[in-house]
C-alpha cells in the first residue's frame, strides 16, 4: 500500500520527536514487557524491524517520521499498542503537523462504504424467507488485520516510533513494515482487501459443488449440533449470503443438505486465503483467527452473535447480544443515579453510549424516537451533560433503559424491520 504523508521532516524535527519518546502509558513496566514481546514476534514475522537512532541520525531516510506509541487497555489482553499518528511535534519555532493530518488520501473508498450496509443486508435476508425455512450462520475473523497489509517499499519509515526503554543512551526505533492501526488510511485499505476476499469467496460459491478441495479448517465448521440435527436433506439449490465487516467474514446459508454448508464454508475460507495467504515460514500464524475458531464462531449454527446482534435462524429474529445489552443497561442505570444526585456526565461518555444506543435500537424501532433529546445534546456539545436540568432528556434515558429491559424476553422479528 502506498503511504504518502506529505513533506519530509527535517533532522531537527525528527530529533524532537525522538526526544518526545513514547506516550506515558507505554512506560508502565508491564506495558513495556508486553510490547517487547510483541515486537520480537513482529520482527520474526518480517512485519517490523529495529533500528538504532544513533546509526541513522546523521543521514536519516527522507520518509522518516516518528510518532509516540501508546499502550491502551484491551478486553482480550492487558494492553493494545497503538501508534498515535495524530500527534504533532512541538518545537520552539512552531508545530510540525502530525502524520495523519498531512496524509494524502489514496486508498479506495468504495469498499469501506459497504460497512454500514452489512447489517441491513443480513436483516433483509432473514426477513425475506418463509417461516418454515432454517437459516445457518458461521463467521471467521482475520488475525492481526492491518498487519496483513504491507507498506510500499521504503515508505514504512512514516510509521516509526521509539521503543520504550529504561536505557536512555540506546534509543531504538521500531519501523513497522505493515500498515498501523493509528493511520487514517488503514481501514480503507484493509476493507479493499477484505471486500475483495469476499468477492472471491462469492465467486467460488457459484462454482459446482466439489470444485474446491476440502479446506484445512473444514472440520471446525462441522462441530455444532445444529450442523446435522436441524437439517433434513432435500433437493434444491443453495441459497446464501456472504458478508464482510472490516475483518469479520459472515456466511449465511439456507441449505438443502450438509453438503451445501461444506461447499459454502470451503468457498469462504479459500476466498480468504487467496487474498490473505497463510505464512510459509510460520505455519501456526494463519490469517484466519484460530482463537475465534476454537470458540466455535466458524461452526454452522442456527443462533449466532453477528456484529453485536444475536440472530436466530429458526425464528428469524434479532436482538442485541446479551453482553452488549448488559453493558448498556449498566451505563444507563449509572446515568439515572447521577441525574438524581444532580451530577453530570462527561460529553465524550455520553456520545459513546449514544452511538451504542443507536446500534441497539436497530432492533427496537419504537425506541428510536427516544433519542431525539440526545441528538440535541450533540449539537450543543457541552463539557458535561446534566440530566436533572433537562427533564425531557432524563425521561428519555429512563425510557431507553425500560425498552432494553423489555427486549430481553422479546426478540424482534427481522420481518418487522424491513418495509414492505
Amino acid at each position: 500500500c502506498p503511504v504518502n504523508t506529505g513533506e519530509a521532516w527535517t533532522t531537527e524535527q525528527m530529533q524532537a520527536a525522538v526526544d518526545r519518546g513514547p506516550h506515558v502509558s507505554a512506560l508502565v513496566p508491564a506495558a513495556m514487557a508486553q510490547l517487547d514481546e510483541e515486537i520480537q514476534e513482529k520482527v520474526i514475522k518480517g512485519q517490523a524491524r529495529l533500528v538504532h537512532w544513533n546509526d541513522i541520525r546523521h543521514s536519516p531516510p527522507p520518509q522518516l517520521k516518528i510518532s509516540p506509541v501508546a499502550m491502551v487497555p484491551h478486553k482480550s489482553r492487558p494492553y493494545r499498542a497503538i501508534v498515535d499518528l495524530s500527534f504533532p511535534v512541538r518545537l520552539p519555532s512552531g508545530t510540525v503537523p502530525s502524520v495523519n493530518s498531512t496524509t494524502v488520501k489514496t486508498a479506495p473508498k468504495g469498499a469501506i462504504d459497504q460497512i454500514g450496509s452489512a447489517l441491513p443486508r443480513i436483516i433483509h435476508a432473514f426477513a425475506a424467507v418463509e417461516d418454515s425455512d432454517k437459516i445457518f450462520l458461521a463467521k471467521w475473523g482475520i488475525k492481526d488485520s492491518f498487519w496483513r497489509l504491507d507498506c510500499a517499499q521504503g515508505e514504512e519509515w512514516n510509521f516509526a516510533y521509539v521503543l520504550p526503554s529504561s536505557i536512555k543512551n540506546d534509543i531504538t526505533l521500531v519501523v513497522p513494515t505493515s500498515l498501523q492501526m493509528g493511520w487514517s488510511e488503514s481501514p480503507a485499505y484493509f476493507c479493499a482487501a477484505s471486500e475483495t476476499a469476499r468477492d472471491v469467496a462469492a465467486t467460488y460459491a457459484e462454482q459446482p459443488i466439489g470444485h474446491l478441495p476440502p479446506h484445512q479448517f473444514l472440520a471446525k465448521t462441522q462441530q455444532h449440533e445444529d450442523y446435522t440435527n436441524n437439517l433434513s436433506p432435500t433437493d434444491g439449490p443453495l441459497q446464501y449470503l456472504i458478508e464482510v465487516f472490516v475483518d469479520d467474514f459472515i456466511a449465511i446459508a439456507m441449505p438443502k443438505s450438509t453438503i451445501h454448508l461444506d461447499h459454502l464454508a470451503n468457498a469462504t475460507m479459500h476466498g480468504i486465503h487467496d487474498v490473505f495467504p497463510p505464512s510459509t515460514t510460520t505455519p501456526d500464524d494463519d490469517p484466519i483467527s484460530n482463537k475465534k475458531m476454537e470458540k466455535g464462531e466458524c461452526a454452522w449454527a442456527n443462533v449466532k452473535d453477528i456484529l453485536g446482534m444475536t440472530f436466530d435462524g429458526n425464528n428469524k429474529t434479532i436482538w442485541l447480544s446479551e453482553e452488549k445489552r448488559d453493558v448498556l443497561l449498566k451505563s444507563l442505570h449509572t446515568w439515572i443515579r447521577i441525574g438524581k444526585r444532580t451530577g453530570g456526565i462527561l460529553f465524550d461518555e455520553f456520545q459513546s453510549v449514544l452511538s451504542k444506543l443507536q446500534h441497539a435500537f436497530l432492533t427496537i424501532p419504537a425506541g428510536r424516537g427516544l433519542l431525539s433529546p440526545c441528538y440535541a445534546m450533540l449539537a450543543i456539545r457541552p463539557q458535561f451533560v446534566f440530566l436533572h436540568r433537562n427533564p425531557q432528556l432524563f425521561n428519555a434515558v429512563i425510557d431507553c433503559r425500560t425498552f432494553l429491559l423489555e427486549s430481553r424476553g422479546s426478540p424482534t422479528k427481522c420481518r418487522n424491520l424491513v418495509q414492505g
